[in-house]
């Protein structure tokens, strides 16, 4: 156990987030919230059925997070370490959730569907608005029961993929994961040059040697950053594709082919546009992504 971590855990009644619970081998924070109108002419006209209604929404929360805690307890976490948060909703339901995982959590923890059968990671919903909302603390968005054994982390070089590698490293070394360097490159365009020419084939090899030349030289510095956090080199692998026509279905293609319990990836690329609160790529993973969880590292 990680006792320096603090996670949040938003959870809402549902067999998802109660997933996202079991998922956590970590420090916790569960958190509730319900979504209900509660007008003036509500509270007027139907006092006592609100009041009934509220009393028992309570009592529904307090068995679920009595279940999270029992959860927690049963996976050796210690009675001090498990911190509960119950209240109502203030801004609304994600802006809450948003708004506490900035006090200070290195995760915010979250389960891919909510209370609602038809709730999913589509735009408007709150799994959606929190993931696209949460700037500053990694997200980790979980679809079902996964255990953490093997770990995928979507790398290029970009500032935002090196505190990826930084942050998994401080998981991988205390759980014992095993962690794979994935390198997705974008099929180049050389628009001037005809490739089927001798010497455009030549230049074309050449490009190709130097892309893979800098790929080489990022995962050694990426493995060093792994090893420096304790992680051991024979549980990290590597693994690169050139040329890729789809990137973010070339890093799920691989997530569901290895099985990992884990897929990383960073909230903005190389060529992530400043102005989206989440790149194109990670946008695409998170959306598609089944069978593993995602994590979001800013």
């Amino acid at each position: 156990m990680i006792k320096s971590k603090k996670l949040l855990i938003a959870v809402d009644g549902s067999p998802h987030s109660l997933k996202a619970v079991s998922y956590v081998a970590l420090n916790c924070a569960p958190q509730a919230f319900w979504d209900f109108e509660k007008g003036g002419f509500f509270k007027r006209k139907m006092r006592a059925k609100y009041n009934e209604w509220k009393r028992n929404e309570e009592k529904a929360a307090e068995a679920f997070l009595n279940e999270a805690k029992k959860l927690m307890l049963q996976a050796n976490f210690k009675e001090e370490d498990i911190n509960i948060i119950h209240r109502e909703q203030l801004a609304g339901i994600a802006r809450d959730i948003i708004s506490e995982s900035s006090e200070g959590y290195d995760a915010l923890v979250l389960g891919r569907r909510g209370s609602s059968k038809m709730e999913d990671l589509f735009p408007g919903s709150v799994s959606y608005k929190i993931a696209q909302g949460v700037e500053n603390t990694p997200v980790w968005v979980i679809g079902g029961d996964i255990r953490l054994r093997k770990m995928l982390l979507a790398v290029d070089g970009s500032e935002n993929c090196r505190r990826a590698v930084d942050y998994v490293g401080t998981f991988a070394s205390a759980t014992g994961a095993e962690v794979t360097l994935f390198s997705v490159v974008r099929d180049f365009k050389l628009q001037l040059l005809d490739v089927s020419t001798p010497r455009g084939e030549e230049i074309e090899t050449k490009l190709l040697e130097e892309v893979e030349r800098d790929i080489l030289s990022m995962f050694d510095s990426y493995r060093k950053r792994l090893e420096q956090a304790g992680v051991k080199g024979t549980r990290i692998s590597i693994k690169n594709k050139l040329r890729s026509q789809t990137r973010a279905g070339d890093i799920l293609e691989e997530a569901s082919k290895g099985k990992y319990g884990a897929l990383i990836i960073g909230r903005r690329g190389l060529s992530a546009i400043q102005e989206l609160p989440l790149g194109q790529v990670a946008t695409k993973v998170l959306h598609r992504a089944k069978g593993t969880a995602v994590w979001i590292v800013p």
